[in-house]
């Protein structure tokens, strides 16, 4: 089984090669929240650096249930038209829940060509990823040909890691030589796009409820606030 740790830190190595990261200090509080009894042991991070707004990783695990779950979200400045690109593994008892996708600012074949298709192709060569998990109502607008979302065994866990990281190396590449956009009608529509996906994963990730319940509700909100996006 991947150590998902050394999956994690291998994540946030790549980006550190094509953006010099830089850490942000966080409230102590929030960085490594306690929890009700113990059970929960979590770590926050963000990071900053030229041409990105903020890179957010974060790791947890729980003793009971069985929990170990790493994310990793990176946010361009607005001003570049580059989508955000996120990265999620739970590990369970039998199961892995796994999603990554770069959450596109637009639609149109240029766009998709260049941040969607070739990861398609990248996807091919670790097999499929179709399962009959839905994606969540909210998540709809943000779903690509590429994205992978679900539930499946461990023993693929592996052959997503190996996939999300090759998606994060086109990615990188791309974003890193990203050209700032001009077009001030273009810019509204960067920013948009956004703030759009950050009042999503502020109200409507259900995985806020579900750290409210071992850190308590102000808390876990104050992360997804202040940390998170």
């Amino acid at each position: 089984m991947t150590d998902v740790e050394a999956a994690f830190q291998n994540l946030i190595q790549r980006v550190n090669r094509h953006f010099v990261l830089e850490a942000v200090a966080l409230d102590p509080a929030l960085a490594e929240p306690s929890s009700f009894l113990k059970i929960l042991k979590a770590r926050h991070h963000n990071w900053r650096a030229a041409g990105l707004r903020k890179v957010f990783g974060m790791r947890f695990t729980v003793k009971i249930p069985s929990l170990d779950q790493m994310n990793l979200i990176i946010y361009p400045e607005a001003r570049f038209d580059t989508p955000v690109f996120l990265m999620f593994c739970l590990v369970t008892g039998r199961k892995v829940i796994c999603h990554v996708n770069v959450n596109c600012t637009r639609r149109d074949p240029e766009y998709i060509a260049r941040w969607v298709a070739p990861l398609v192709d990248i996807q091919r060569q670790f097999g499929s990823f179709d399962c009959d998990d839905r994606y969540p109502e909210w998540m709809l607008r943000w779903r690509t040909p590429a994205g992978i979302y679900g539930m499946f065994p461990k023993e693929r866990m592996g052959d997503f890691l190996r996939c999300g990281t090759a998606y994060l190396d086109h990615y990188l590449a791309l974003a890193a030589a990203a050209e700032p956009v001009t077009d001030t009608a273009r810019l509204v529509e960067i920013q948009t796009a956004h703030d759009q996906f950050v009042s999503d994963i502020r109200t409507q990730d259900k995985a806020q409820s579900m750290i409210a319940k071992m850190i308590g509700a102000d808390k876990a909100r104050r992360i997804f606030y202040e940390i998170t996006t």
